[in-house]
């Protein structure tokens, strides 16, 4: 079997899709050699890499947003609420950023139990920082603009690829101020390539943003803009380093209920089950 990895993009609660991809992979005992994320990816990317269990990873990323113990339902859910950590970032994202490293048991890039990379921007210099276990031997090697960290725990990674500029505060790291690596690297099949894999199956969440999407709060308006910044530049990069596409259906961009997380993990594992056989062809 060829050597393979998963580039996993970001697209906020949309991300919860992929865990149903990883999930229809594992269920064909199919087990990537590399991984990397951006945003939501990274999320998924970071505590797969981590050794979190699949259905603990599902677990503990719905608690960051859904407390189904809560008091007060929210009047459209009943039986939970809307967790604060959802609100974590406008304060900074330390909450967040805890959180994760809680799940991640502590470990740092080079525990983590596959080659992993993160992506995040520098908002000041405009550089592509990727957080990774495998780094190029020399730095000309990537392309031009990226900088490469094999120094920091697999939370401050994740924390610095999830910071949505307008949502987050940027994670201050070694002087740098570090925002969404979707800014530039939506679905980062290049860094999947560069760490050594033959080929690539990038999970891309963006389908919504090439159809007309009606959107009303802050944060849809946000995201959408956000997506429909970066899409020709997302679209460009599969073409030239993604094996394969996989695109689930998903559309709703509100915050996360228990019903909208089991459609979009749904959604993944439809994708996935769909494309399983170009998938396994591919990478046999």
């Amino acid at each position: 079997m060829k050597k393979w990895g998963l580039a996993l993009g970001g697209g906020g609660i949309l991300g919860f899709a992929h865990l149903g991809v990883l999930e229809e992979m594992e269920s064909r005992g199919l087990k990537p050699d590399f991984i990397a994320g951006t945003s939501a990816g990274a999320i998924i990317a970071g505590l797969y890499a981590a050794g979190v269990s699949l259905p603990g990873i599902r677990q503990q990323v719905t608690s960051m947003f859904y407390r189904e113990d809560a008091l007060d339902p929210l009047p459209w859910e009943a039986g939970g609420a809307i967790s604060s950590m959802a609100f974590s970032g406008l304060l900074g994202g330390n909450l967040i950023e805890e959180a994760l490293d809680r799940m991640c048991g502590g470990k740092r890039l080079n525990d983590a139990m596959t080659p992993l990379s993160i992506t995040s921007v520098d908002v000041i210099s405009g550089e592509i920082v990727v957080f990774t276990n495998l780094r190029p031997k020399v730095q000309s090697s990537a392309l031009p603009g990226r900088t490469y960290v094999a120094d920091a725990r697999i939370s401050e990674a994740i924390r610095a690829s999830i910071s949505v500029p307008g949502i987050f505060v940027p994670k201050r790291f070694e002087g740098r101020y570090l925002v969404d690596g979707g800014v530039r690297d939506m679905v980062p099949a290049y860094e999947v390539r560069r760490m050594g894999a033959q080929e690539v199956i990038a999970v891309d969440l963006g389908l919504h943003v090439d159809r007309p999407l009606k959107v009303s709060d802050a944060y849809g308006i946000l995201t959408r803009s956000f997506a429909l910044a970066a899409r020709d530049c997302t679209l460009k990069s599969l073409k030239e380093y993604a094996s394969l596409v996989l695109q689930p259906e998903v559309w709703d961009m509100g915050f996360p209920t228990p019903g909208k997380i089991k459609a979009l993990v749904e959604a993944g594992r439809t994708c996935a089950a769909k494309n399983m056989e170009g998938w396994i062809s591919i990478i046999s």
